[in-house]
């Protein structure tokens, strides 16, 4: 992430603790007070944990991680747990290797009740800043921070620092820089100008608002290279695989016959634009030659863009 980028993004939560807004507690005597925080020592980075059951009040609790953490691995504990005579809590697949390190073998007996505030330990999402709302399970942090689409995406436009989640974005490309944003239904064919200078670029926006896309030109030799690209800082390597396909193609009617000329994406390929404009050279584009670049009365010719959800792994279509 750029310096520019850090300026232009805001404020973030510290790091050495993260809190927990939980909802205000009804009023039963034996309840702890809402707002209790309970902190760890000053060198100890801190996690939010909140305490949760079906018919129990919330608050917000703030632990050292080290709780939340196996001792084997160090990586975040997953239910179920174990603790060994010694007291060291450790995952399941960490039992083995912790008798091993340990140099003598070791009993592991089930820690349910570590278990209880480690499903329960919740933080809000690094994201929050930029619109994600969502509280995290701390043992599954990671996947939800690689996954989420509020990770924030740079604006593509030459000279410009902006950063930010990509539905905030639009607003951007709107207010700042007055592109074009055509609201499309997957699997519904929409009708676009071939994207020209100076406008250079027309915005996207899927069905329910979160997920966007530019169509951006660039010069192909004689030729116009269109190309398609979804914004998101993790979009490919979340689902395993792209979320979205799309055919392109421009239909020219011509004093002799019509000419049509088509491109279908299998895969759109997800980007978080920090270098600008995807290159044609670096992704798959549809080229326009210039004897389709305009038709007999010499108007420029439609993009026809259809964008649907692709499968991925498991059998589902790639997520809104």
């Amino acid at each position: 992430m750029s310096e520019q980028q850090e300026r232009k993004r805001g404020s973030t939560p510290g790091n050495d603790e993260q809190t927990l807004s939980g909802k205000k507690p009804r009023a039963q005597p034996q309840v702890v007070a809402p707002g209790v925080v309970v902190k760890q020592e000053p060198e100890e980075a801190g996690a939010v944990m909140a305490v949760q059951a079906m018919d129990e009040p919330q608050i917000k609790l703030t632990f050292g991680v080290s709780l939340f953490h196996c001792q084997a691995c160090l990586l975040p504990l997953k239910p179920p747990t174990f603790k060994c005579e010694a007291g060291h809590v450790v995952c399941c697949t960490c039992r083995g290797k912790h008798g091993q390190a340990s140099g003598r073998a070791a009993t592991y007996a089930a820690c349910r009740e570590r278990d209880a505030f480690v499903r329960d330990a919740k933080l809000p999402c690094r994201y929050e800043e930029f619109g994600c709302k969502s509280l995290v399970v701390y043992y599954q942090a990671a996947d939800h921070h690689g996954a989420c689409e509020w990770a924030p995406c740079s604006c593509p436009a030459p000279g410009c620092d902006f950063f930010t989640s990509p539905p905030r974005l639009v607003e951007h490309f709107v207010a700042d820089h007055r592109w074009r944003v055509t609201k499309v239904r997957y699997g519904a064919a929409c009708k676009l100008p071939v994207p020209a200078p100076p406008q250079g670029c027309h915005v996207l926006v899927g069905e329910g608002g979160r997920s966007v896309f530019l169509v951006s030109q660039c010069a192909l030799g004689a030729a116009t290279a269109v190309s398609l690209v979804c914004v998101r800082a993790n979009g490919d390597a979340a689902a395993g695989a792209a979320q979205f396909k799309c055919k392109l193609w421009v239909e020219v009617e011509l004093p002799s016959n019509k000419d049509k000329l088509v491109l279908n994406m299998s895969a759109v390929r997800s980007s978080d634009l920090s270098g600008g404009f995807p290159a044609a050279d670096m992704n798959v584009f549809l080229a326009v030659p210039p004897v389709l670049l305009h038709d007999a009365s010499g108007d420029a010719p439609d993009l026809m863009v259809c964008i649907d959800k692709a499968c991925v792994p498991g059998g589902g279509t790639g997520q809104e």
